[in-house]
């Protein structure tokens, strides 16, 4: 059985008080955009996958957003209104605006999957592995901030696909 360490920290500054709590989930901040889940993370992490299950479970329409005109392509999303899960491309996150905008207008999911898993994936042979994850390694330092930035939630994404599709339908229902 697990047992759990139940304290409580308090920290004291001139013009603000902390109380941090192990024995209790934080409250779960309000989230925009009722209606659209965007899905980032790496290639091979899941997202395709993931949004059309979560779309199937869901009812709702699954998208991908494409790397030419995706400013446009998010103003139709949102002027539909629909409930909708949306698969974003990691190198749409390069620009400031346009993760604030994700962030702004819908509950944004990274998939956090490693390396390894994302290269097994994506791979044909195990030669080709190797090459693949160290692309993805690179890959990775560089993007992880952006997600980190972005995200409202935070999915792993190393278990078979279905099993990861179960866990972020209970934290998008949460």
């Amino acid at each position: 059985m697990t047992e759990f360490i139940r304290k409580e920290f308090q920290i004291n500054e001139p013009d603000k008080a902390t109380v941090i709590r192990h024995d209790a989930p934080a409250p779960r901040p309000q989230m925009p955009g009722g209606g659209i889940l965007y899905i980032i993370g790496l290639p091979g992490s899941g997202k395709s996958a993931v949004a059309e299950g979560l779309a199937r479970e869901l009812g709702c329409a699954a998208l991908s957003l494409p790397l030419d005109g995706p400013d446009q392509a998010l103003d139709a999303i949102l002027a539909d209104a629909a409930p909708m899960v949306v698969e974003v491309p990691h190198k749409l996150l390069l620009g400031e605006a346009f993760r604030q905008r994700l962030q702004s207008t819908g509950r944004v999911l990274y998939l956090m999957a490693s390396v390894e898993a994302m290269a097994e994936r994506q791979a044909k042979t195990p030669e080709e592995q190797a090459v693949i994850r160290e692309r993805l390694g690179r890959l990775r330092t560089s993007y992880e901030p952006l997600f980190m930035q972005t995200l409202h939630l935070m999915a792993p994404a190393d278990a078979p696909l279905g099993e990861v599709l179960a866990d972020v339908l209970e934290r998008v229902r949460m």
